[in-house]
């Protein structure tokens, strides 16, 4: 691993109610001396630079030119589409072919230059900037800069200790989400905090990652605000909640990997869902479903860690987003703007079914059994109009408030505790407008658990790193794409995505993913 002490940001976008500001600073050379961490806004522009780090890594592919320039579709690929029951709408032509690789699991697809019949693209590669997925490079340039955040900031003098101990938190955050981020793509990874790493590292056993990282975090959450005065720095600044939710993530991938300790982590993320659901000074909310518009669009006190994108201020998803995928609107010159691929009807009509009361169904599904390109997501339905085209304006939700009571519901179930287990569902039922839970058996509690996961989460890039952690991988009757792994294809990574061999040009101390060898 090459020496990244040096690695800072030129540029920071200031994500603060929807200004842009930008750091003009000295050559980089200069940035980790004396000309710099001397004031307040150098630190906190050091910080902005690091969240923007993270969005660069799940949304920008660094491409100058073409049809998908600058254009990453991380969430959608990774958690929304892989072994998930997507179709591609074939009725426009378009050749998305790319939404069966990823449905059937044959990553081996993005390896290979395809041909397409799409204006001007060659493969998907040059489309999707695809290599992307088999390098870490990114997310290792987040903890290289989260690290020397946290060493820097004890030396500026002008902070007050909260404030130190804030933006170390906030450092402390960003470094174990991209270590999670790496860890549910990748499996082991290689693990260091210190701002002046030269040593080239072996990959670390995820489960000791994420253990490190949970006591890493959980020495400072406290230390983080519950919210923030400014609404522009809700969720897209690190926050308690944020840190809480991440801690809960990070002890249910655990429980689903590490079986001998399995109990103990699910009620340490039972404990953590406590904290963020009973002690948060009502910082946070589940808003009222008629407001969901306000959820989606960002910075809500729903919102507990978030991407924001405004295209007023020039943050565009364009294809990076999955509503690029799915949802249906009019272009400016009147055109219908048809959708690329719908969930299996089989898939709907499980965990949507009609004839039951529930607002989620009738509000964000439309033409719910349509295969060419009526089909619509429109939980996604915030529009920005430019001179050419109407435009998706929402946020990337990565963690929301809702998804502490599933959590909880979840945890509670697998230790045996059904009455809160229950109460927590059906908190996020109600909310909905749906009934609720009425089964009789522990199986029917954690089935509609999982199908409540997939109802409340759909698009939200969840749906594939649940289907791992639970192992429901295996099972035929809860992976709905009905694809599935073996135990010996699951132990053997199959589960992971594959790694180039650019990784071992920064670090020869890899190695790669035996089941994609």
């Amino acid at each position: 691993m090459k020496n990244i002490s040096r690695l800072l940001l030129i540029s920071f976008i200031l994500v603060t109610a929807g200004c842009k500001k930008f750091l003009n600073v000295d050559p980089p050379s200069n940035l980790s001396g004396n000309n710099f961490w001397k004031t307040y806004e150098d630190v906190d522009n050091y910080t902005n630079g690091l969240f923007e780090s993270f969005r660069a890594a799940t949304f920008r592919s660094n491409m100058k030119s073409g049809a998908g320039s600058d254009e990453f579709p991380f969430f959608p690929f990774t958690g929304d589409m892989r072994m998930a029951p997507v179709v591609e709408n074939t009725s426009a032509g378009w050749q998305r072919t790319y939404i069966g690789g990823l449905r059937n699991n044959n990553l081996r697809l993005f390896l290979n230059a395809t041909t397409w019949t799409y204006p001007g693209v060659n493969n998907w590669n040059s489309l999707f900037n695809t290599t992307r997925f088999f390098n870490w490079d990114r997310f290792f340039k987040v903890v290289a800069s989260a690290n020397i955040l946290i060493e820097k900031v004890p030396t500026v003098e002008v902070l007050t200790e909260a404030e130190k101990k804030r933006f170390i938190a906030e450092g402390t955050l960003m470094r174990n989400l991209a270590y999670f981020m790496m860890v549910r793509l990748w499996g082991d990874v290689p693990y260091y905090t210190n701002a002046n790493n030269t040593t080239p590292l072996s990959r670390m056993d995820m489960r000791e990652v994420l253990k490190r990282g949970v006591a890493d975090l959980a020495a400072v959450e406290q230390d983080l605000p519950w919210t923030y005065t400014d609404p522009g720095r809700r969720a897209v600044r690190g926050m308690r909640g944020g840190a809480l939710i991440l801690l809960m993530h990070m002890k249910m991938w655990l429980a689903g990997f590490d079986d001998l300790h399995a109990e103990q982590h699910y009620r340490d993320a039972i404990n953590f869902g406590i904290e963020l659901t009973t002690q948060n000074d009502g910082a946070y909310e589940l808003l009222p479903f008629e407001r969901y518009r306000e959820i989606f669009r960002g910075r809500s006190k729903e919102g507990l860690f978030e991407i924001p994108q405004n295209i007023n201020y020039g943050e565009r998803f364009g294809w990076s987003f999955i509503s690029d995928h799915v949802t249906q609107f009019l272009l400016t010159n009147g055109a219908l703007k048809n959708t690329y691929m719908y969930w299996d009807a089989a898939f709907l009509n499980e965990v949507f079914p009609t004839g039951r009361s529930d607002k989620r169904t009738t509000n964000w599904l439309k033409n719910r059994t349509s295969t060419n390109g009526q089909f619509s997501l429109t939980k996604y339905a915030n529009t920005f109009i430019t001179e050419s085209v109407l435009n998706i304006d929402d946020s990337q939700i990565l963690f929301r408030y809702v998804d502490a009571f599933l959590l909880l519901a979840e945890a509670y179930a697998a230790v045996g505790e059904t009455g809160p287990a229950i109460t927590n569902l059906d908190i996020v039922k109600a909310r909905a407008g749906a009934d609720p839970y009425s089964g009789s058996s522990m199986d029917d509690l954690k089935k509609e658990i999982w199908d409540e996961r997939c109802r409340e989460l759909i698009g939200e890039a969840h749906y594939y790193y649940d289907l791992v952690r639970t192992k429901n991988i295996l099972n035929r009757d809860l992976s709905y794409s009905g694809t599935v792994l073996t135990t010996e294809q699951f132990r053997a990574g199959a589960w992971t995505w594959p790694l180039s061999d650019a990784v071992r040009v920064n670090n020869p101390a890899v190695t790669y993913n035996n089941y994609w060898r």
